[in-house]
């Protein structure tokens, strides 16, 4: 098995990520969220920079000899002191978006990603780690089961266009 190096990236990664985001465009696991948020390289390679350069949200990759093959996104937040009366938690953070290259999938690099930005996450005072994941998104939804994830609420969405 090759050697991956977990890390934050840095701006320098920028071609890397964009390169490995572009599989979304033909990934079927991926399919599932083309409905609500479909992969458009001018919209999210400037994204992609912009997170480079963010102090709030992070990215952290898996890297081997053949470059970037996962990445993480997570946003950072200080809870606002109005709502420390509604939760127990004063840090938190959304895990934005994590993604395998399709042909480093079964390797265990998504749960050694996934273990390594928690435990990044809450080295920066996180106490609290939310996602959102697609219900037919069988993979994903058992990978974050695994780490220690727990369903808490089910979003319905009703979607009114086209509809008369």
């Amino acid at each position: 098995m090759k050697k991956i190096i977990y890390r934050k990236a840095t701006p320098k990664d920028y071609e890397g990520i964009c390169k490995l985001r572009h599989q979304l465009l033909d990934d079927p696991e991926e399919r599932l969220a083309v409905e609500y948020a479909p992969y458009n390289e001018k919209i999210d390679n400037p994204w992609i920079k912009k997170c480079l350069r963010s102090k709030r949200i992070v990215i952290l990759v898996a890297e081997d000899s053949e470059g970037i093959c996962a990445h993480s996104i997570v946003a950072v937040e200080k809870v606002p002191q109005r709502m420390l009366v509604y939760v127990t938690y004063k840090k938190k953070a959304r895990l934005v978006h994590l993604y395998v290259a399709v042909n480093k999938r079964h390797q265990g690099i998504g749960k050694m990603l996934l273990k390594y930005t928690l435990k990044y996450l809450k080295e920066k005072g996180a106490e609290f780690v939310d996602l959102e994941c697609y219900m037919r998104n069988d993979k994903a939804a058992a990978l974050y089961k695994k780490v220690g994830f727990k369903d808490v609420f089910v979003e319905k969405r009703y979607d009114l266009k086209g509809k008369k």
